[in-house]
């Protein structure tokens, strides 16, 4: 899990895209910095970990557009990045929300692939459980609600929650962000382990060698968790990166891309008879 507590990275550019702006795009009262570029279906929407902007993916997002030949997406969350803080409190809900409308604002209404980071998992399986846009999903060493039962949180929580205060002398506007998003683990993980992903919905889930589990307990439940999901329907794929810390697609960006192609792939196959949504 990406919890970026004591870094954060901004990530500068422009948005290609009419109804798109430098600006951000107003999503309900605050703006949310998205980029869209290049061309090509589908879509590819990148979702980065908790605590971290969209530049995490600086190094595999141009290689995608320019070898799979699509168009992508890279956004920060509210608070992260350039974009604004969201009012009120914190629910996961209201990531999803906010990334479906900043889409729609920029125009990408056909068929996406979203490729999640760590936290990004929690928001990509929300919308892929009603979005009937998304066609497929890259995780790269995502959180799978499953794993996330009452022990696991507590856990977090225990070993997050004595950081806040450091973390707020040393970073105080990613402490505006991640101190509501830690307290509201408890709800997030209850709400994302209430929905299902299409057992139809391509999936490769790209688990990383050296994540960020601290026991050899807590590594083999996660293990086990995407063993589990992965075996649950026969479109889901496993992918394990050697060598790889947590940031697979800092560590290992070239089996980032792939998975991602060959998702790109998989996803015109089945869809190549059926006209894109606009």
């Amino acid at each position: 899990m990406s919890i970026g507590l004591l870094a954060l990275s901004l990530l500068g550019g422009t948005c290609a895209y009419a109804g798109c702006s430098p600006e951000g795009v107003d999503v309900g009262g605050y703006r949310i910095w998205m980029q869209v570029a290049g061309k090509g279906e589908p879509t590819v929407v990148f979702e980065s970990g908790g605590g971290d902007d969209s530049s995490a993916w600086a190094s595999v997002e141009p290689q995608v557009r320019a070898h799979a030949q699509v168009r992508t997406v890279l956004y920060d969350r509210a608070g992260l990045g350039k974009s604004d803080p969201a009012p009120g409190p914190y629910a996961i809900d209201h990531e999803v929300g906010a990334l479906e409308r900043a889409l729609h604002k920029c125009g990408v209404r056909g068929s996406v692939v979203l490729v999640s980071h760590s936290y990004g998992g929690f928001v990509s399986t929300l919308m892929a459980a009603s979005d009937r846009h998304v066609v497929g999903i890259v995780f790269v060493d995502a959180n799978l609600g499953s794993f996330f039962d009452k022990a696991e949180v507590d856990h977090l929580l225990a070993k997050y929650t004595p950081q806040f205060d450091a973390l707020q002398r040393a970073k105080p506007e990613l402490a505006r962000v991640m101190i509501p998003l830690m307290q509201a683990y408890p709800d997030t993980a209850t709400r994302v382990r209430s929905v299902d992903l299409p057992r139809s919905l391509p999936v490769i889930d790209i688990v990383a060698e050296k994540t960020w589990a601290d026991s050899p307990e807590e590594l083999t439940g996660m293990r086990r968790a995407h063993a589990d999901f992965v075996a649950a329907s026969p479109t889901r794929e496993a992918v394990f990166a050697n060598g790889s810390s947590h940031y697979v697609m800092r560590d290992r960006p070239e089996l980032v891309v792939d998975a991602i192609e060959r998702m790109v792939k998989r996803v015109r196959v089945k869809h190549a008879d059926t006209p894109a949504t606009k």
